[in-house]
């Protein structure tokens, strides 16, 4: 395999590992009780910081729109990274001639975007996070298709039709 493909795949793993983490945790976390005098300013800060598991009585809590819109976009996202790491992984890394550029900076901002989301003590930024992520995937799927295209390959068209694929896929995120 292209080493430069191995050290693709090897930060988009990890950054595929600190999405589900993220997800996981955001679903097991329960919503802090306002106290009397907390106002609404302080509820919002309290319900983005890091918290700690909710107790099981708190487990049919009830999520605002946009905590669902969120973990949405999140899962989604998720699943074009598996499809992107699935194509590198079984298709790319199956090419005869590994003559196509690529460029692991994008691979690891990838990574670190995810790093720096899933560390952030409030949830203020979240949004342009995910935005940032979702840009990162989509310029990652537009370097492999431009670089796939410009190289002549029997092996290459279906791999590019399959990025295609998923590049569509991001016009639903």
């Amino acid at each position: 395999m292209h080493r430069a493909l191995q050290v693709c795949i090897a930060h988009q793993q990890s950054a595929l590992a600190i999405l589900h983490q993220y997800l996981q945790d955001q679903r097991h976390l329960g919503p802090e009780p306002p106290s009397p005098g907390q106002t609404t300013r302080n509820r919002f800060k309290a319900a983005c910081s890091t918290r700690e598991p909710a107790p099981s009585s708190t487990s049919s809590r009830r999520r605002t729109l946009l905590q669902v819109a969120r973990e949405s976009k999140l899962t989604r996202l998720i699943g074009l990274t598996s499809e992107l790491l699935y194509l590198e992984q079984n298709s790319l890394s199956q090419l005869q001639e590994p003559h196509f550029q690529l460029d692991c900076k994008l691979s690891a901002e990838l990574r670190n975007l995810c790093n720096r989301m899933a560390t952030r003590a409030d949830c203020l930024q979240l949004d342009a996070d995910l935005k940032a992520i979702e840009r990162c995937l989509i310029d990652i799927v537009h370097q492999l298709t431009i670089s796939l295209s410009s190289t002549s390959s029997e092996s290459h068209p279906h791999a590019v039709d399959v990025l295609k694929r998923l590049s569509n896929k991001f016009l639903d995120v």
